[in-house]
Formats: C-alpha cells, sequence, structure tokens
C-alpha cells in the first residue's frame, strides 16, 4: 500500500489565525512571507510565543475551509492510505490529538496519525508528504520519499491563488495519474 503523509498545520488547521486570535493581533498570513513569525509583532520573542501556546490553543485551531475536501481527495486516491503527520508541540502532543479527534475522528479511531519532529523517517519510495514547510518536503525526499510544498505566503508556491486545485494538480503529476 503506497501512503499519502499529511500535515495539519496550516494544509488543515489554521495555525496563524489561531495565533492572531490568542494572541490578539491582526496579522495577515500574506504578509508571512518566511517560516519564521514576525514574533515581536505578537509581542513576543520567538520562546516565549511558543512556550505561551497551550494544549487549548492547539486542539482549538479552526479547520481550513478547505480541509474535508483535501482529506477526501486524497481519501478517494486508490492505492493509498492517509496518515496524518504532525509535529508535536514543545509541551505535549495532546492539543494536537484532541483536534484529530474533534475534526477528523476516522483519523483518530482508526490511528492513522502520528505525532514526531521526524517526518523523513515516514519517507520510502511509495511514499508521499505533503507539507507548508519547504524544508521538511526536501528531507523527506533526501531520506527517499517524494513530496508536495502545500501552498502558503511563507513557501515557493505563495502565488497559487487555489491551493487544493494545485495539490490536486501535484498530485497527479507525482503520483502518475
Amino acid at each position: 500500500m503506497k501512503k499519502i503523509f499529511l500535515d495539519v498545520d496550516e494544509p488543515l488547521a489554521d495555525f496563524v489565525g489561531a495565533a492572531n486570535t490568542f494572541y490578539g493581533v491582526n496579522i495577515p498570513k500574506e504578509e508571512i512571507t518566511k517560516w519564521e513569525l514576525p514574533y515581536g509583532r505578537y509581542g513576543k520573542t520567538h520562546n516565549s510565543f511558543w512556550n505561551g501556546l497551550t494544549e487549548d490553543f492547539w486542539a482549538d485551531m479552526p479547520k481550513q475551509p478547505w480541509c474535508n475536501e483535501l482529506v477526501d481527495f486524497l481519501e478517494s486516491q486508490e492505492g493509498y492510505s492517509v496518515c496524518l503527520l504532525t509535529a508535536p508541540s514543545r509541551k505535549n502532543a495532546t492539543g494536537k490529538q484532541r483536534w484529530i479527534r474533534k475534526n477528523l475522528p476516522k483519523f483518530y479511531n482508526e490511528k492513522r496519525y502520528l505525532i514526531g519532529p521526524g517526518k523523513w523517517f515516514c519517507a520510502g519510495p511509495d511514499s508521499i508528504l505533503i507539507d507548508d514547510r519547504g524544508k521538511n518536503c526536501k528531507k523527506f525526499i533526501e531520506w527517499g520519499g517524494r513530496a508536495i510544498v502545500f501552498p502558503a505566503p511563507w513557501n515557493h508556491r505563495r502565488y497559487c491563488t487555489d491551493p487544493i486545485k494545485e495539490v490536486k494538480w501535484l498530485f497527479g503529476l507525482i503520483a502518475g495519474k
């Protein structure tokens, strides 16, 4: 069985919107043009930003408007099994588990999710990673997998206006469909 590993934060959950709400700011996603967040605009340092995020923050992130469409498309790909693959927060992984249970209960109930920082360990010739962080995709490819950089203002796909259409097109290219 071929595998699709799907990142949670940003492809499925609105991390930036949740961070704006949590810290009481309104930084448009389009203004975040590099991977490191503009911590000063949140009134935080790098460490105080990440250390301040609570379990409830991770559990209560809103779904992206395209979340279900993306998951349904990937689940419909014959010969592929989809697994959520997300890095843990600094304090624990419970908030992310709660998010999965609440928003994508099928994945939670079927235990089709992994929480860990080393996404590249899941790489192989029959695996595809979909992630908004280019560095994760690059390392996944170096370890023998294939990858799709999910469009976001902080990566090279920033000019894409329809992220789901882009993912479908790229998936067709790398999956040979």
